[in-house]
């Protein structure tokens, strides 16, 4: 009689090897191709809703700055309802600002045009302001 050998210690494992190498394809194919679209697609909708916040940020900050400018500020004094000065005012001060920008788009150091037009729409302000204050004190 021949020595019992059984077939489970002869036969190689075949079919957890195979098993463990469809399981690592589909891994990595889903890693190339699912993942990277789920990625993809969070960027987009998480840009788009903080594009959609920061715009909405934008409007009601001009809003105040207008609202502020036409009942603190003594600019259009003396037109009667002049709304138009403060929104020419604010206006005004980012077109200074938005100059500023883009002279400075193409520098190679410190945005030296930019902080040139935040500082003269700075001076501007503080100028006005103060003009308020000596007029109101007078």
């Amino acid at each position: 009689m021949a020595t019992s050998n059984s077939p489970k210690s002869t036969t190689p494992d075949w079919s957890d090897e195979k098993t463990d190498q469809l399981v690592e394809f589909i891994d990595t194919v889903k890693t190339r191709t699912t993942d990277n679209v789920v990625i993809i697609a969070r960027a987009l909708v998480y840009g788009l809703v903080i594009s959609v916040l920061a715009l909405a940020s934008v409007i009601i900050l001009v809003t105040v700055l207008v609202r502020m400018a036409d009942a603190y500020l003594p600019i259009g004094s003396g037109v009667g309802d002049a709304v138009w000065a403060a929104h020419a005012f604010i206006g005004g001060m980012l077109s200074v600002l938005g100059l500023g920008a883009w002279m400075s788009r193409r520098g190679e150091g410190t945005p030296k045009p930019l902080l040139i037009a935040a500082g003269f729409d700075g001076l501007v302000l503080f100028s006005l302001v103060l003009f308020g204050i000596i007029s109101v004190a007078t």
